[in-house]
């Protein structure tokens, strides 16, 4: 009996083990789930020039007024050129501190080809400047301003002791059509600057024509004969009896320059259909030379 309890126990015991060892393992905790990253938002495009080619304007602004002069000097083209405002502000900005005369000169120049009202405060400044050639850059830069501030830099630049300075305001005169500049451009004339001479040329209509032939002893004849040419070959000067006026004064001067010109505006003056101006110049030349264009 006690046998059969013993043997009985030892079932339960050994029942009781296989049940343990049939049961799975407990599993771990599930990992934490990993967090989906967030996308960045996409960085605004940088703002495109004409043209579609986008716009990076910082090294030319930062080369403009680097120590090396040639960057400088191709930043300020590469400026002058683009359309944006803050490239018309960096060359205004970097006049404003100072820059050598070589890079100036090239800024001046820059800025016309985006004119704005500002500019002419700080072409009037360089205007003055030391070197004569930045002075003769901003004056020429002038021409492009119909603001009466350039118009009379302009002239006062006609007075400058420099004679290339006075040649370039005479240049910014002609080419800006600046009438308050005759006088000054008279007396030039009257001293026997080429350019003035060209200048006036360009300024003329019919009744400044009259004006400067009325100067015939008064000025240089070969500084005279090249007005009065320049204004004859003119395609819009006229009507024709103008032009026969021109020619009549210029038989006046005995200077070869006067012949020289005639005989230019007869040989750019089509024969047909005939021009009395024309034909009045080359009687003057053959009567002067005993020939002329036919």
């Amino acid at each position: 009996m006690r046998h059969a309890r013993y043997a009985l126990l030892l079932v339960v015991v050994l029942y009781s083990s296989g049940s343990a060892a049939a049961q799975p393992a407990e599993l771990p905790p599930p990992a934490a789930a990993k967090k989906a990253p967030v996308p960045k938002a996409p960085k605004p495009p940088k703002k495109e020039a004409k043209g579609g080619k986008r716009a990076d304007l910082a090294p030319d602004i930062a080369a403009l007024s680097g120590a090396d002069t040639e960057m400088a000097i191709k930043a300020a083209e590469m400026l002058g050129r683009a359309d944006e405002p803050a490239a018309h502000d960096a060359l205004l900005d970097a006049l404003a501190f100072g820059l050598p005369a070589r890079v100036a000169i090239t800024a001046v120049g820059a800025l016309t080809l985006h004119p704005a009202p500002t500019d002419v405060a700080a072409l009037k400044r360089y205007a003055g400047h030391h070197t004569p050639t930045v002075r003769s850059a901003a004056v020429t830069a002038l021409s492009a301003y119909p603001d009466p501030a350039a118009r009379g830099a302009i002239v006062a630049a006609l007075h400058d002791p420099s004679g290339a300075v006075r040649a370039a305001a005479a240049g910014a005169a002609g080419k800006g059509r600046v009438r308050d500049a005759v006088e000054s451009l008279l007396k030039l004339l009257a001293k026997g600057e080429e350019a003035s001479a060209r200048a006036l040329a360009q300024l003329a209509d019919t009744d400044l024509a009259r004006k400067i032939a009325d100067h015939y002893g008064k000025v240089p004849d070969a500084s005279l004969a090249l007005t009065l040419g320049l204004i004859l070959k003119r395609q819009d000067f006229g009507p024709d009896p103008a032009k026969v006026e021109i020619v009549r004064a210029m038989a006046k001067i005995q200077d070869a320059a006067a012949v020289n010109q005639l005989k230019d505006y007869v040989d750019t003056t089509p024969k047909t259909p005939p021009k009395p101006s024309r034909q009045e110049a080359q009687m003057v030349i053959e009567a002067r030379v005993g020939g002329g264009g036919k």
